[in-house]
């Protein structure tokens, strides 16, 4: 039991050492901040343009839901795609092990420092823009919602913690291509698959089992399948929804949330498989070429 309690301490320990390391450096790269900055600006101007902030928070949710699923993506992949891939590649890692850091609590410390960078990142301008539709909306749209049909910060407040949730999958995927990759081209290249793959590929894939004859019957637990469909689902279900549509029906909850911590979790699983476990495969390859 006390060879347990140890251990347990021991992993926490690591990833604390590990996540102020990683925070430290995150804080030191002044492009995350132009990063934040330049998200500020086209959140803003999307709201402006399309004057969801001098309506209300839904209406500049429904401004901001199709450019989240790809600016916030985006920002998470830029945040993962070399997370680990560096100190693989000058050393320091190898350096890490030899300390009393495992594998897990490594990729654990190095995640959650990308997952706070993030919910700076992109959650401070997010909060900003509610701010300002807080403050430019129409004086009836302060009403905190107590039916269907009625505005309320509340909603804007579940919306951006599924963004939340929704960037955190795609940062454990960036870690995951910053692990498999063995070069900074190749982790570019994989990361722009990754988005790619994310943003369009469920769609893609939708639409095409819906002209093979899929039924419509099957389209929420289709949607809940990738990052982005179950984002759009919650966004649907919980946010949009609330005030217009009580009965639901957009996307099973559980299955949606589940889908966003499967992802989040599938790319911890592939960064600390690739680390523990991939120059034990490199090693076997070249023996099979030989």
């Amino acid at each position: 039991m006390y060879g347990r309690i140890g251990g347990v301490r021991n992993a926490v320990s690591g990833i604390g050492t590990v996540f102020r390391r990683e925070i430290a450096t995150v804080s030191r790269t002044p492009g995350y901040g132009v990063l934040a900055v330049g998200l500020l600006l086209a959140l803003g101007g999307l709201v402006a343009v399309g004057g969801g902030g001098g309506t209300g928070f839904v209406p500049a949710v429904v401004d901001l839901l199709l450019p989240t699923e790809v600016l916030v993506p985006a920002v998470a992949v830029v945040l993962g795609y070399r997370s680990l891939l560096s100190d693989a590649a000058s050393g320091e890692l190898a350096v890490i092990r030899t300390y009393p850091v495992s594998v897990g609590s490594y990729v654990v410390g190095v995640l959650l420092a990308r997952l706070a960078a993030l919910v700076a990142i992109v959650g401070v301008p997010f909060a900003l823009v509610g701010g300002y539709v807080w403050l430019t909306a129409a004086p009836d749209t302060g009403i905190y919602a107590t039916h269907a049909g009625v505005d309320s910060p509340l909603l804007y407040v579940r919306f951006l913690a599924l963004v939340v949730l929704f960037g955190a999958a795609y940062v454990s995927l960036g870690a995951a291509v910053s692990a498999l990759s063995s070069s900074r081209r190749s982790a570019i290249a994989l990361g722009v698959l990754a988005l790619l793959g994310g943003v369009l590929g469920g769609d893609l894939a939708l639409l095409g089992s819906l002209s093979g004859g899929t039924p419509a019957s099957a389209i929420p637990d289709m949607l809940a399948l990738t990052p982005n469909g179950a984002f759009r689902g919650l966004v649907f279900e919980h946010v949009i929804g609330v005030a217009f549509a009580p009965e639901g029906g957009f996307v099973s909850t559980g299955r949606a949330v589940a889908s966003l911590a499967g992802w989040t979790l599938a790319g911890v699983v592939v960064s600390v498989a690739t680390l523990a476990y991939g120059r034990l495969v490199d090693v076997a390859i070249e023996r099979v070429r030989a």
